[in-house]
């Protein structure tokens, strides 16, 4: 499982949990600016021809649609492309991986910010398993935990590790 700390500029710390790199996709998703498709994709040129319902031996293709004809010609028809709206120029596509979970934490951290420009989130943090969010909530300098009314981050994370039986309660 994977674990998640949102610190809110006003309110109270929350915590949540996702079974697995998709189903924290779909829950980024759901609080995002952006669809999911634009927060982490793959596709291929002609995969993105399909959708369009456009034939790769349409003469008229290069003009019609520029863009995805460049990558045609830069990466060939079956190159799988990856798409990650937070991390590379918006509506960008490059053939160097970016995984699911590079790609929601950089839409979770793009919520982080002074306040005043509009992002929601003093701070958010992202544990990848269940094992790093106990040492996390056990370690006695964790920056998020430390700080002023950082208790209430850990006591967010604890409940959520009560909540779901990964620790016990003491």
């Amino acid at each position: 499982m994977i674990f998640v700390v949102e610190v809110p500029h006003q309110g109270e710390p929350t915590a949540w949990f996702a079974y697995d790199a998709q189903d924290l996709l779909t829950k980024v998703a759901e609080s995002d600016a952006l669809p999911w498709w634009e927060i982490h994709d793959v596709a291929t040129p002609r995969e993105l021809l399909e959708l369009l319902g456009a034939h790769v031996a349409d003469p008229a293709l290069p003009e019609r649609m520029p863009a995805i004809w460049s990558l045609v010609q830069e990466h060939g028809l079956d190159t799988p492309l990856y798409r990650a709206d937070h991390l590379i120029e918006s509506g960008g596509y490059q053939p160097e991986a970016v995984t699911i979970e590079q790609a929601c934490e950089a839409a979770l951290n793009a919520r982080v910010g002074p306040g005043s420009d509009g992002c929601e989130l003093r701070d958010v943090r992202i544990w990848w398993s269940e094992q790093t969010a106990v040492l996390a909530s056990e370690d006695p300098v964790e920056p998020l935990f430390t700080r002023d009314g950082g208790w209430r981050a850990l006591h967010a994370l604890r409940e959520q590790l009560l909540a779901l039986d990964v620790v016990a309660e003491s």
